[in-house]
């Protein structure tokens, strides 16, 4: 079986996985994570950790538990996050919220957090559950951080950088390193996968950014321009904005400010976009971000493994959603 074929397997393992963790003697509570767990997710995060014990070696099934673990985590992030942004679809589905309450919804992702960190404690390594720990207190941080900056049109490039690492990346690089510890690598092999993963991060969600501009609601499954209707700035806008006139200014904070932006409105920010620059250096640095990543692998020699992590990352920057 070749590596391709065996992840399938695996995948397909991991699905098993999820269902058991997701398991509750309270049948709502499976049913609210199963509707967003099986709402079209890639499992990035799963094949990471999966590649990345195979890297060095491993192939038990504390690789799946790990993955599973980390998927349900996420998982119930995308729950909450859509209580807190009040979304209705997530990738062209309605979201949880809209078919439960809000309040069923928090109390499922709270339910699905402490599954995950039961199947975390069954893995027995002390190590792993205090990396995934802290991974999830980031990810807290995070989204407070971001919401205490809603509505902030001087939202610097570092302070983004900060919320997207610790929303996004930290829990891509917990993955990789956790199954870096799985496989037994040795200090500066789980270093380079962890920066692998932290970069690959990063690169993921700059470029899942630029397509809330640029693409459509049937690609996407949500409105493109969400995130400006929120009041979240994200790295397009606040690159943009640098080279914007006072009046242009004046334009963007009103839309912010009536959180809600039309099919005009959204034209004119694409347009905005395109002439300040917004998007194309939004794109330069994920560009930049998959490069580091790509040039942590350079410690281990060539693989299979290896070059599953490379198509990986070729993959992040040219999706479409």
């Amino acid at each position: 079986m070749d590596l391709l074929d065996s992840i399938k397997f695996t995948m397909e393992r991991l699905e098993t996985e999820l269902i058991e963790q997701l398991k509750s003697r309270v049948p709502v509570a499976f049913e609210i994570g199963a509707h967003i767990m099986n709402s079209g997710g890639k499992r990035i995060r799963p094949q990471l950790c999966v590649i990345s014990a195979r890297m060095g070696g491993y192939e038990g099934a504390d690789s799946i538990k790990l993955s599973g673990a980390i998927e349900c985590i996420h998982t119930a992030t995308l729950l909450h996050d859509d209580v807190v942004d009040m979304a209705d679809a997530r990738r062209g589905r309605p979201s949880a919220n809209t078919v439960w309450s809000n309040e069923m919804c928090v109390l499922g992702g709270d339910f699905i957090l402490a599954r995950a960190f039961s199947a975390l404690t069954a893995i027995g390594n002390l190590r792993i559950l205090q990396i995934v720990s802290r991974a999830t207190e980031r990810l807290s941080e995070g989204e407070l951080f971001q919401m205490m900056n809603i509505g902030n049109l001087e939202l610097s490039e570092k302070s983004y950088f900060q919320v997207i690492a610790d929303k996004t990346a930290i829990l891509m690089e917990a993955a990789c390193r956790g199954g870096a510890i799985l496989g037994g690598l040795d200090s500066n092999k789980e270093e380079a996968l962890a920066t692998f993963g932290l970069n690959l991060g990063m690169a993921f969600q700059v470029t899942d950014d630029v397509i809330d501009y640029r693409s459509d609601r049937q690609t996407m499954g949500k409105n493109p321009g969400k995130d400006i209707e929120e009041g979240k700035l994200t790295l397009p806008l606040i690159l943009g904005l640098k080279n914007a006139s006072k009046d242009e200014k004046l334009v963007i904070r009103e839309m912010v400010d009536n959180k809600k932006i039309s099919g005009a409105d959204l034209d004119w920010l694409r347009d905005f976009l395109d002439r300040t620059g917004g998007i194309s250096e939004a794109l330069e640095i994920s560009r930049n971000f998959l490069d580091k990543a790509v040039e942590a692998l350079d410690i281990f020699a060539e693989s299979e493994e290896k070059n599953a992590l490379v198509k990986l990352s070729d993959r992040i920057l040219h999706r479409t959603y």
